[in-house]
């Protein structure tokens, strides 16, 4: 495994995939989860920081943890086929997707309460039930980091021979 490939990964996919994420969010839905997020904890646990920066900051930390996962995921080698390899990470990150937005609301309530200094809520809000804007932006997001992935894997390696330029 090359890590400094992963580690390119994780920071362009996570925050590619963060902010693509948060622009469906404006263009789609109107409200966004940093949004949301950043006021709930400083509201309940009473902090005087910037919802906007709380919010953000706790947006893109879970953007590069699941970023992280897909990438860990395609590290794997599967089968000597390139294309069977790709076709089984994009399926992997599609199936991410389809969880991450089946967990989101649970997730959510816990990250703020725990964040907010009230500890381990209960009960837990019920799973995502809808396949509505949500979960297209779910998998979009892994989408993204898919494609980042690929995109710095064909990039050439440091120390590699170069191909000439025509005159």
């Amino acid at each position: 495994m090359n890590l400094k490939h992963v580690i390119r990964t994780v920071v362009a996919g996570g925050l590619a995939g963060a902010v693509v994420f948060w622009l469906y969010q404006v263009t789609f839905q109107g409200a966004t989860i940093p949004a949301f997020i950043g006021g709930q904890i400083v509201s309940q646990g009473k902090y005087s920081l910037s919802p906007s920066l709380v919010g953000w900051a706790v947006h893109l930390w879970v953007s590069f943890s699941y970023a992280a996962l897909l990438t860990l995921i395609l590290q794997i080698p599967f089968s000597s086929s390139l294309a069977l390899n790709r076709g089984i990470g994009l399926a992997a990150g599609l199936i991410l997707g389809w969880a991450t937005n089946k967990i989101a609301p649970p997730a959510i309530q816990v990250t703020i309460s725990l964040l907010s200094g009230k500890g381990f809520p209960s009960p837990l809000w019920d799973l995502n039930p809808s396949a509505g804007h949500a979960f297209w932006n779910h998998l979009l997001f892994f989408v993204v980091v898919w494609l980042v992935e690929a995109g710095l894997r064909l990039r050439p390696q440091e120390g590699a021979p170069r191909a000439p330029r025509a005159a």
